[in-house]
């Protein structure tokens, strides 16, 4: 704990307020200033417009059922296949608290969650970079991707077996890269809020699987840092969060760094819990993201 605190005690002064340095090094973390994230508002509000009404028609609505008869509702977008011997990336989206619910829509249409599910379908991002965007949908309240009683706790012990929800994610995802043509090298998992929770939760359970992760306003368990170490990771978070406190971000980034990882992070200034939008648009993110692949 003492070490954690005197690397994190480093951070704020080592926030660069510019560009990451060069891949050579480390890059530093980015402190965004307001005026330049929320420059991109207009630009968001259209995107969240354009993909709320398009993700249902791009999405195709299915369901996982686990051997014990429950049911995960899910929603897969496939990306057009050239050759019958083209392989592809997988995005595995989890969306935030507000996306639960057993209707296959809201995970994908709500709020902020439209756009952290279509972003990765756009025709500018499928041009460049075809993938499968898989999207499950968490039951309803009290069941989330963690099983993390309280997001705000001063302790956040790493829980033995995943959440029942998670659990099932687990199991999806096992199906879909068997059925369809997914690059096994080249696997991610994204999500915000709950979802970032669960974006650090499914990395400690299973590193080897991924080859990069982006979680947002989230909080990594405790003493999980080494195991994930070697996993490329881009942290995001808004340093005025007023559902999950910015510093779990902050210690995440600093447990990895301690533990010989290179991770990325960018906090945006001033800004509050639902900053996801803009870490899906923060530009270089999915040039970044697409570039990462595991050895296998």
């Amino acid at each position: 704990m003492v070490k954690t605190l005197f690397l994190l005690s480093g951070i704020l002064a080592l926030f660069d307020c510019g560009q990451a340095l060069s891949d050579d090094a480390p890059p530093k973390p980015r402190l965004v200033p307001r005026a330049e994230y929320t420059a991109r508002d207009t630009e968001i509000a259209t995107l969240r417009t354009k993909l709320a009404a398009s993700n249902p028609q791009k999405f195709s609505a299915l369901e996982h059922r686990s051997a014990s008869g429950n049911v995960l509702p899910y929603r897969l977008f496939k990306p057009a296949i050239p050759s019958p011997i083209a392989k592809f990336p997988l995005v595995l989206v989890l969306h935030g608290s507000s996306g639960r619910g057993t209707d296959n829509l809201a995970h994908i249409t709500g709020g902020n969650s439209c756009v952290s599910t279509g972003i990765w379908t756009t025709p500018e991002n499928q041009g460049v970079r075809p993938c499968f965007v898989l999207a499950p949908q968490c039951p309803p309240d009290p069941a989330g991707w963690t099983a993390t009683g309280d997001w705000t706790e001063a302790s956040r012990p790493h829980r033995k077996n995943p959440a029942p929800p998670l659990a099932m994610v687990i199991e999806l995802l096992d199906d879909i890269v068997k059925t369809q043509p997914v690059d096994l090298s080249r696997i991610y998992v994204v999500g915000p809020s709950m979802g970032g929770y669960g974006t650090w939760d499914l990395l400690t359970r299973q590193p080897e699987r991924f080859a990069a992760a982006i979680p947002s306003c989230g909080g990594l368990a405790a003493g999980q840092a080494k195991r994930i170490a070697a996993v490329p990771v881009w942290i995001f978070h808004g340093n005025a969060d007023e559902a999950v406190p910015v510093r779990y971000s902050r210690d995440a980034f600093a447990e990895l760094t301690a533990s010989g990882g290179t991770p990325r992070y960018t906090e945006y200034d001033e800004g509050p819990h639902h900053i996801s939008v803009y870490a899906w648009t923060e530009p270089g993110m999915m040039e970044w993201l697409f570039a990462q692949k595991r050895e296998r």
